[in-house]
């Protein structure tokens, strides 16, 4: 069954409730609909059904209008920004033809009911040969336009002309002119979004405490406040400063690039990794210090957002006048925070070694080597970014003299330097770099970039324990699900149903529920403390002695994993 979006009335002429339909929605504007596709990003779960939307075959607004593009546009509004709702797009014209139609929402759904059977599908790792252009099956063929693959991603995104990019442009500004996304926001009062300033100045940042929409505008608050930075700094090079409806627009469409479903890899991740960097940048003086950063890092009261902030003016974070930076130069810093934002955009919630093993087409194209860092990187630059923010791409930085090294090389760099499987070589680097002096500027700029995102994207293990422990429980449910996909390929498990989908709870607030529920959580700590992390902080403490912090905590969290195993 489908979720059908219209936008004509439904009547025995027309007659849309022939469609297999778990609800039926009336629009009287394709803006509405627009509208609505984007608030749906607060969920947390991946769409398990299709969405039918049923265009008008008239152009019913005005020129230069959302409702007054063609039925053509339209199409390539909710093809290119909503792939991953599973869109089958309808004209009136094609609705006596429904039992095709409902044949194609039974296919679909069938390959998307679940959990398990959506990430064998989406990694191309499955039996059912969407993006296969040599299959007889032509039936198949048609879903790789309703499912967004990794495959048809990367292919779709890589291989667009500029002339493509340029209409797909033209059309994300009708959005961005219509829509207020703000308004968007589930709770979007002044005093929640101010309490959402004191979240971001947090080190136990509450993530698991927070909405999407939440997530949304703390993105939000951090970029526009390294804009602010780079406004003042580096007003000739050229950098398009978007306007908070465009800056929030594009966090939208960030967000619904990545995969709600995933129990670790998504946005909460990402939004995660991005705080765990601008912390990092603020202390080491690459930003200036905002009011409402809390210093000490083991403070976790999470109060604060039950406080009534309404007759704050206070929305945004708020700083000195002026800065002068240290390490990287605001620019630079700017290309370390999107790309921590995007570094793990359509992340399908597997590892690279099971994609490896499992022979998926992403991994051949990448020959088995950074794959799923390799598609991050290739999908944020080449449907993000080309299209949200394409002055990023081609900007250069500068550094103690001018300099060749451009933004787009630092995001890329900085998304690659995050395959766990390089991460020894960067202990390597980083230990050179503690010992020679005479690293060319810009290799030095995209090491330490690297380094930084490397920390943040493992700095789960050094924040205070509750909210550590959360992240512990999730990446073992993504884990999980991993093994149950391993079982499922290898016909070993034939008891797992695959007519519903997997349900967790919430994530727990207190400590101690998340350990009963998980009794042997730490296990996994020990052994990522040991392995990678206490290493990788010790060294980079070395290096810069203002991120110290992250050793005394991992250290005390380590003790406490060391006495349950005990």
């Amino acid at each position: 069954m489908a979720e059908v979006l219209s936008l004509i009335h439904d009547d025995p002429e027309v007659p849309a409730f022939n469609l297999s339909h778990i609800s039926f929605r009336y629009f009287q504007t394709f803006r509405d609909i627009i509208a609505y596709l984007f608030s749906r990003g607060n969920s947390e779960t991946d769409t398990n059904h299709p969405i039918v939307v049923i265009l008008n075959s008239d152009i019913s607004g005005e020129e230069g209008t959302l409702d007054g593009l063609t039925p053509a546009d339209k199409k390539l509004v909710l093809k290119y920004f909503f792939l991953q709702l599973n869109v089958i797009i309808v004209l009136p014209s094609h609705l006596s033809a429904y039992s095709q139609i409902n044949q194609k929402i039974a296919s679909v759904k069938k390959l998307i009911t679940n959990r398990i059977s959506r990430v064998e599908t989406w990694t191309g790792t499955g039996s059912s040969p969407i993006n296969d252009h040599y299959s007889q099956n032509s039936g198949d063929r048609e879903l790789e336009d309703i499912i967004s693959t990794m495959s048809f991603i990367l292919s779709n995104n890589t291989t667009k002309s500029h002339r493509t990019t340029d209409h797909i442009i033209y059309l994300k500004d009708l959005i961005i002119k219509e829509i207020d996304f703000q308004s968007l926001l589930a709770d979007h009062s002044p005093g929640h979004l101010a309490s959402l300033c004191h979240a971001v100045g947090h080190w136990a940042f509450p993530a698991h405490e927070l909405t999407n929409d939440d997530l949304v505008y703390s993105v939000f608050l951090m970029i526009k406040y390294a804009l602010r930075q780079v406004e003042k700094n580096h007003s000739d090079t050229g950098l398009h400063i978007p306007t908070s409806n465009e800056l929030l627009g594009f966090v939208f469409m960030v967000r619904d690039t990545y995969k709600n479903g995933n129990p670790f890899h998504n946005f909460r991740h990402a939004v995660d990794v991005l705080q765990a960097c601008f912390h990092f940048l603020i202390r080491l003086d690459c930003l200036p210090v905002f009011k409402q950063l809390k210093f000490d890092p083991k403070s976790e009261d999470v109060e604060f957002l039950k406080e009534d902030y309404v007759n704050t003016a206070e929305q945004e974070l708020s700083s000195s006048p002026s800065h002068s930076p240290n390490h990287l130069n605001h620019l630079q810093t700017l290309g370390l925070l999107i790309a921590a934002l995007g570094h793990d955009v359509g992340h399908p919630g597997v590892t690279n070694a099971f994609m490896i093993k499992n022979l998926a087409p992403t991994s051949i194209l990448f020959n088995d080597r950074s794959v799923l860092e390799s598609f991050h990187s290739s999908v944020f630059i080449n449907k993000i970014l080309a299209v949200n923010w394409p002055t990023l791409l081609t900007v250069h930085t500068e550094g103690e003299m001018k300099s060749e090294l451009s933004l787009r090389e630092i995001i890329i760099s900085s998304i690659l330097a995050t395959d766990m499987a390089e991460h020894f070589e960067y202990i390597d680097r980083l230990k050179n770099l503690r010992s020679h002096d005479f690293i060319k500027h810009n290799n030095r700029v995209k090491l330490i970039s690297s380094l930084l995102i490397k920390c943040a994207d493992i700095s789960n293990v050094t924040r205070p324990l509750r909210v550590s422990s959360q992240w512990a429980m999730v990446l073992a449910r993504e884990f999980d699900e991993v093994a149950m996909l391993e079982k499922k390929i290898s016909l070993e498990d034939q008891e797992l149903d695959l007519s519903k989908d997997l349900i967790y709870t919430r994530v727990p607030k207190q400590l101690d529920s998340i350990l009963e529920a998980v009794p042997t959580l730490h296990k996994g700590q020990i052994f990522f403390i040991n392995t990678f992390a206490e290493n990788l902080f010790n060294n980079i403490a070395e290096l810069l002695p203002e991120l110290k912090y992250t050793c005394d905590i991992i250290r005390e969290n380590k003790e406490f994993w060391l006495n349950r195993n005990e």
